[in-house]
């Protein structure tokens, strides 16, 4: 029984994906005359073709076990997922908002020759970041901006198994965590013509986390005046650990959206 707790648990936690929008990385980078203008807006949807590796552990009793999925495999376990990034900025002061929700799931196969039925695990997590953004070096070539706000992480994992011999009445079992961290970052864009540019960003939080950072480097493309096409690759790490959960993880991989200004 313990060996397909473990199993299960291990597909539970290979499940876990965070296809997001981040703000840092798809945040809007107006020109130093257009901050003169009044608000600017921005709206980004954008796929995270992530990956993760580390570790999980759900209660006390079930050792960590090991995360090492791709993002095909993850794709394949997705059951559903939205995200989205807004910001708004007026002269050097900026507001961001990112919010994603993403679930996935896995059944197994008969356990026990059938005498447990099946099992199926599944996890939602959400993320949502507010930041405040300051422009502390106003350039039309080289913006640089420097924020601080809150992550907050919400991760529901469940492990059902279904009516069978043993169980004949099944059984659930389900564990809900969530945190919220204090973030600083920094980010630097530079364009290399008007269609053209690149951004770098990193973040460093605490509090709910033991620690977590996240990096992110992003090419920009200005198809119209008003829509860009961006492409870039992400790396967000995450340490939370309680005596009943520990989520020990990092997702990375590349990405590509659609930033719409107006």
């Amino acid at each position: 029984m313990r060996r397909n707790w473990r199993r299960l648990n291990r597909e539970c936690a290979t499940g876990v994906v965070l296809l997001a929008c981040a703000s840092s990385g798809e945040a809007q980078q107006p020109s130093t005359a257009q901050t003169q203008d009044g608000w600017q807006f921005s709206i980004t949807p954008y796929l995270w073709m992530a990956g993760q590796s580390g570790s999980v552990r759900i209660g006390q009793t079930i050792p960590a076990q090991n995360v090492d999925a791709s993002f095909s495999n993850i794709w394949r376990n997705l059951d559903f997922g939205v995200m989205g990034t807004f910001e708004a900025r007026k002269g050097r002061w900026g507001i961001i908002v990112d919010g994603f929700y993403v679930s996935v799931s896995k059944t197994s196969d008969p356990i026990l020759g059938g005498e447990l039925g099946t099992a199926r695990g599944k996890l939602d997590n959400g993320v949502v970041e507010v930041a405040g953004a300051y422009r502390v070096l106003q350039s039309d070539r080289v913006p640089v901006d420097v924020l601080a706000g809150l992550r907050y992480t919400n991760l529901n994992a469940s492990l059902s198994f279904s009516p069978s011999a043993i169980l004949p009445a099944g059984d659930e079992r389900s564990k809900g965590v969530n945190w919220v961290d204090g973030l600083v970052g920094v980010r630097a864009t530079y364009r290399f013509t008007d269609t053209w540019s690149v951004m770098g960003y990193a973040d460093a939080g605490t509090g709910g986390t033991r620690y977590s950072w996240q990096l992110v480097g992003v090419l920009f493309w200005n198809m119209t005046k008003n829509v860009d096409l961006s492409g870039g690759y992400r790396i967000l790490a995450q340490d939370y650990n309680t005596s009943s959960f520990y989520y020990n993880i990092r997702t990375a991989g590349p990405f590509a959206g659609v930033r719409v200004r107006f």
